[in-house]
C-alpha cells in the first residue's frame, strides 16, 4: 500500500515550490545512441510496483501494461514480472533488483517513483537510489534498460488534492532527477509526461485515483512500446 502522510511536507513548502514553477520544465526526452535491435531470443525484466502487476485491470494477466508490452516484443520473449505492489525504489533495489541481474535479462522497464512520493521519500535519497538501479544493471547484464519518469498527473494524487502548481512542480523536480540517471547510466528514458497524458484522460486512471484501467494500461504499454521504436530497439 501506500503511505500518504509523506505529502505533508509539500503543503509546508508551496510557497517555494511556486516560486520554482517557472523554472522547472519537464525534462526532454534523452536522445539514444545507435544501438542493436532487440532480437530473440530475449529476457525481458519488468521492475516496477503494483501497476508491473496490472492491478486495477478485471484480467491482469492481459490487461496489465507488461504482458501487453511483452506481446510487442519479438516472438519467444520469456518475461520476468518481478513487480511488487506498495514497493519503493529502495526496496526494489535491496530485495527485487538482485533476481533481476539473475535473469540475465536482455531489456529491463522500470517505472518505481510514485510509491516513494506517496511515502514522503527525500527526492536526494531517490536520486541516490535511481543512480545505484541503473548503474547495477548496467554493470551486471548487457541489457537496453528502459525508465519511465512522472505523467503529468490528475487532480489528485493518491486521492490527496493538490494544486496544479504544486503537483506540475514536484512532477519536474523529480522527472530532471530521473532525466539525470538515464542520461549517466545510458539507460532510455521513457518520457511518460508527454507520451501518457493521463491529466487530458481521466480514464486511464481508476476509481482509487491511483491504478491504471485497462484503456490506461494499454496506453502506457504504447508509450513504452514507442520509445523502443523510436530508439530503433524494435521495428
Amino acid at each position: 500500500g501506500q503511505a500518504l502522510p509523506g505529502l505533508s511536507s509539500v503543503f509546508e513548502s508551496v510557497p517555494e515550490l511556486e516560486a520554482l514553477a517557472g523554472r522547472v520544465a519537464p525534462p526532454a526526452a534523452t536522445a539514444t545512441p545507435s544501438r542493436p535491435p532487440l532480437a530473440a531470443p530475449l529476457t525481458y525484466v519488468a521492475l516496477g510496483a503494483s501497476d508491473a502487476t496490472g492491478l486495477g485491470a478485471r484480467d491482469p494477466a492481459r490487461e496489465g501494461w507488461v504482458p501487453l508490452l511483452a506481446q510487442g516484443l519479438p516472438r519467444g520473449t520469456r518475461l520476468v514480472n518481478l513487480g511488487v505492489p506498495g514497493i519503493t525504489l529502495r526496496e526494489a533495489v535491496e530485495r527485487v533488483l538482485p533476481r533481476a541481474l539473475g535473469a540475465q535479462p536482455g531489456l529491463v522497464t522500470v517505472w518505481l517513483v510514485v510509491n516513494d512520493i506517496l511515502a514522503g521519500v527525500s527526492l536526494e535519497s531517490y536520486r541516490a537510489d535511481i543512480d545505484r538501479l541503473l548503474g547495477e544493471l548496467r554493470r551486471g547484464t548487457g541489457a537496453e534498460v528502459a525508465v519511465g519518469n512522472l505523467p503529468d498527473p490528475p487532480g489528485t494524487l493518491g486521492g490527496v488534492q493538490l494544486p496544479a502548481i504544486v503537483r506540475r512542480t514536484i512532477v519536474g523536480q523529480w522527472n530532471e532527477a530521473i532525466a539525470g540517471a538515464a542520461r549517466k547510466h545510458d539507460a532510455i528514458l521513457v518520457d511518460l509526461y508527454r507520451r501518457w497524458p493521463v491529466g487530458a484522460h481521466p480514464e486511464y486512471i481508476g476509481p482509487d485515483g491511483l491504478h491504471p484501467t485497462a484503456s490506461g494500461y494499454q496506453s502506457l504499454a504504447q508509450a513504452y512500446l514507442d520509445t523502443l521504436r523510436d530508439a530503433r530497439l524494435l521495428a
